[in-house]
């Protein structure tokens, strides 16, 4: 019985998603959830994703959460690329979702208006998949598969969870939580196929460890972001520049956060507040932020 329990869990994402998880929490200092269910704004329905890494701070007032949907697939998948997919986007839409506080944050850092030209963004260039230059996919399929289209599937849900954690929080209340940046990731064990167009107008095919996709589809106000596509061979790497990227993205938003939280103490001690009380969903202090009161 047991030996038919292990092959039918081979043939499915249980197992991957355990190594994932595994490494994920042996190479970083995340926080890690598996097995998150979430409601579709759209549909209304539950759904489920795989794994949630949450880099967080201990002041509670930013969150960085990688998004990762587990595919355990044998046929290859192909990402469709060329050198302008993303040309047209904003670095930071095409690097990963923001809100409002965190973009503003990160954009402030990264492109300070006092530089003389765009080749002074050494910090935003040493930044992992930040500056994106050469091939980025524009499509993806399994091929061999016909109509069923698994790698859009778990595109869409990886960017769903990933838009609904920038207005919510597995870890704590989010409404007193203004700054959020979320990461949507696909790992797949199929081979991993990149495509262009050769100068005879031929396909050609290139396999590569992991690759970004341009995914446009307009969700609510959401409208296009990049999806990492990750084989398991190269997750390990991955997982460790996951923990750069979330080292980089704070080290940006740090003078914001810094300021932010200066001034919530400042009208914490006009509102006689910071004696004796902790940071919990329930407190007094918290009930002011989420109701607006406290925090920009």
């Amino acid at each position: 019985m047991s030996e038919n329990i292990a092959k039918w869990l081979s043939e499915h994402r249980y197992p991957l998603e355990m190594r994932v998880a595994e490494i994920a929490r042996k190479h970083t200092h995340f926080d890690v959830r598996q097995g998150w269910h979430y409601i579709d704004q759209e549909s209304g329905n539950s759904r489920e994703i795989d794994i949630v890494c949450t880099a967080s701070e201990p002041r509670g007032i930013a969150e960085i959460n990688f998004v990762i949907e587990c595919k355990a697939t044998k046929k290859p998948w192909i990402i469709f690329a060329s050198e302008d997919a993303a040309s047209s986007y904003h670095r930071l839409s095409s690097f990963g979702l923001f809100s409002k506080a965190a973009h503003s944050a990160v954009a402030e850092h990264l492109f300070p208006v006092d530089l003389e030209s765009p080749c002074d963004y050494e910090e935003a260039k040493s930044i992992p998949w930040f500056w994106k230059e050469g091939l980025v996919g524009y499509a993806i399929t399994q091929a061999f598969e016909g109509n069923r289209d698994v790698p859009y599937i778990a595109s869409l849900s990886s960017v769903k969870a990933s838009i609904l954690l920038l207005d919510h929080s597995l870890w704590q209340s989010a409404e007193y939580r203004p700054y959020s940046i979320s990461f949507p990731i696909i790992v797949t064990t199929s081979p991993l196929f990149e495509c262009t167009l050769k100068d005879d107008g031929n396909p050609a095919l290139r396999e590569i460890s992991h690759g970004h996709l341009l995914f446009k589809q307009h969700i609510n106000e959401f409208f296009a972001t990049c999806i990492s596509v990750v084989t398991e061979g190269y997750l390990e790497i991955f997982i460790k520049e996951c923990q750069e990227v979330a080292y980089c993205m704070y080290e940006a938003m740090n003078d914001s956060l810094d300021q932010d939280w200066s001034d919530f103490l400042r009208k914490c001690e006009k509102m006689h507040l910071t004696n004796n009380f902790t940071r919990t969903p329930n407190s007094p202090l918290c009930s002011e932020v989420a109701a607006g009161k406290l925090l920009p």
